[in-house]
């Protein structure tokens, strides 16, 4: 990769502040490395722990990988170490490379004994075999175009292609001004509605703005069209790209898609984390942006000592997100108890996560035991109180079913077990009273901030990514913060959770907070509904969030005057 990946200069410096000690990183990508981060089938295959098995997996990159992963044709380092001899005479790394994968080639052609039948099987077919041509020399390629054979057509049009392809990538100061969001578009997850809710913040505030869509796991639902018009195929063409997605799948998209994306184009990664330490194996991935934008102060910290350790550090930004919450199906707060078969008097308490993600980060035992702390069976009828759970897993889940048998003893416990489409999961929401997260961790708390948006009471863990607004004056008296305590994560708990801390939250301080709301009024009559600002909280509204983006946007374009974004060609 060559070292002028990230660009240009910022424009400005970001002001962090008390950065911790931090290795000292590579000054380019590593992208084997990358590909290796990713893909732990390939970890397992090639134990890279074992020098042999690291010839494997070069191998491997340039007869396999690259069909994969379109960014290996433009690594610098890479292409450099496949034209170096190898232990054979005569016989370039690439070509040992090949040799390597292919057992039916070296029966064919034993080295170093046939050199010369080697060599023109490799320029006659395995160029063509195992698609080649982008690393070899210019000399490498007029001997292809002259080899007679069942490549020889193709790779003769290949060569006239480039020809005319030739221009190097437009920098940014001539391409049109906008941003480019690159995230899941359809997928019905938190991080898809994140760059969702960006495209319209973006739009509340003028900026042009387009969608480049990149599809999630097989797994992830992908219906939501909600910004289809938005979205365009292939590169987007503005001068700005925010990548509204984990760092690491940043990196996939890099990995895959190629640098076309990105070149000739300001680069900022809109980055997503919950733990209080950037992974380890995350921290080259900052080579790929131009500054980081972060939801909040937790993710700030966590990420901002690694981005000051390049030798020109990467600023990054507090950038909070927009919540607002479309639409919410039609239905009074006791047709949508009835439809789902609640008691229409009792104090409901609302809590959901996808049991898919991580239950230990979302921590849903410590909500039901707050519950049962808070309201003893012996003095609380399920007229009175009740306690909700939505989302069941896809498949089947030890702790789901756990819920499920302690449901069947307590009818206070009410489970849907039903995937609820976003307009009738606000619609839920809304019939309940109080809005439970006893997270260990958020990034940002999205679902915290909905309930805010639709007037509920909100009692949730004093830490991570939420305090920013669950601590915001407007919220006195509809939030309850609960005091915690910091454990390590243990293994196996959750991604890249080693030498991490989280907050247990106190689930006595909880079932006190609880229970107090509750008895704020008399038995027998609903909660008053909190009332909320026409058009929701400004602190959430697009329009807020896309006058921050703005704000920012407009000190790049004045910085790109002095820039020239177009990278160096490999």
């Amino acid at each position: 990769m060559p070292s002028g990946l990230r660009g240009t200069r910022c424009p400005t410096r970001c002001c962090c502040k008390n950065w911790v000690e931090v290795p000292a990183l590579p000054s380019s990508l590593d992208l084997p490395r990358l590909i290796l981060d990713l893909r732990a089938d390939l970890r397992r295959r090639f134990q890279f722990h074992l020098d042999e098995r690291q010839d494997a997996f070069r191998s491997w990159l340039v007869t396999t990988g690259v069909h994969e992963y379109a960014s290996l044709y433009n690594d610098a380092a890479l292409a450099r170490w496949l034209r170096r001899p190898s232990q054979f005479p005569g016989i370039s790394m690439l070509q040992e490379q090949v040799w390597q994968a292919r057992q039916d080639v070296q029966a064919a052609h034993p080295l170093p004994d046939d050199g010369a039948g080697f060599v023109d099987w490799f320029y006659r077919h395995g160029v063509g075999e195992h698609g080649l041509w982008p690393w070899l020399t210019p000399a490498e390629r007029q001997r292809v175009c002259l080899q007679e054979g069942p490549w020889q057509a193709q790779l003769l049009q290949r060569a006239t292609d480039d020809l005319l392809q030739a221009e190097p990538p437009l920098p940014a100061t001539q391409r049109p001004w906008g941003v480019n969001l690159i995230g899941y578009a359809y997928g019905q997850l938190g991080i898809g509605e994140d760059v969702r809710m960006a495209a319209r913040a973006l739009q509340a505030a003028g900026v042009p703005v387009c969608m480049v869509n990149f599809k999630p796991g097989n797994d992830v639902a992908q219906n939501d069209r909600s910004m289809h018009d938005c979205v365009v195929s292939g590169p987007g063409p503005y001068a700005v790209n925010v990548f509204c997605l984990t760092a690491m799948e940043h990196g996939r998209f890099f990995a895959e898609q190629g640098p076309r994306q990105l070149q000739g184009r300001y680069n900022i990664g809109y980055w997503p984390w919950e733990l209080g330490r950037w992974p380890d194996a995350w921290a080259q991935l900052v080579h790929l942006v131009d500054e980081v934008w972060v939801s909040t102060r937790h993710t700030h910290d966590a990420v901002a000592p690694v981005c000051a350790t390049l030798h020109r550090p990467v600023p990054v930004h507090v950038m909070p997100m927009a919540v607002e919450l479309g639409p919410v199906e039609r239905g009074s707060r006791a047709t949508v108890r009835q439809r789902w078969g609640l008691p229409l008097q009792a104090r409901l308490m609302v809590f959901t996560f996808d049991l898919n993600s991580s239950i230990h980060r979302k921590n849903p035992q410590a909500v039901v035991e707050s519950f049962l702390r808070a309201f003893p069976r012996s003095d609380w009828a399920p007229e009175q109180v009740g306690l909700v759970k939505v989302h069941p897993p896809r498949r089947r889940h030890a702790a789901w079913d756990a819920l499920k048998r302690l449901a069947a003893q307590d009818d206070r416990l009410h489970i849907i077990e039903q995937t609820l489409s976003r307009p009738a999961l606000l619609a839920l929401y809304r019939a309940c009273d109080v809005f439970v997260s006893l997270h260990r961790a958020e990034g940002f708390g999205r679902g915290i901030a909905e309930a805010l948006q639709l007037g509920l009471h909100v009692v949730s863990t004093h830490y991570s990514g939420n305090v920013d607004f669950c601590s915001a004056p407007e919220f006195a008296g509809r939030v309850d913060l609960i005091d915690y305590r910091l454990v390590k994560v243990r293994p196996g708990q959750y991604p890249f959770g080693a030498g991490q801390v989280w907050a247990n939250a106190d689930l006595n301080h909880a079932a006190r907070c609880l229970r107090g709301y509750v008895l704020r009024w008399p038995p027998g009559r609903s909660l008053p509904r909190q009332q909320v600002p026409e058009g929701g909280w400004p602190l959430f509204q697009a329009a807020q969030a896309g006058l921050r983006y703005a704000a920012r946007l407009g000190q790049v374009r004045a910085g790109l005057a002095d820039a020239d974004l177009a990278w160096p060609a490999v």
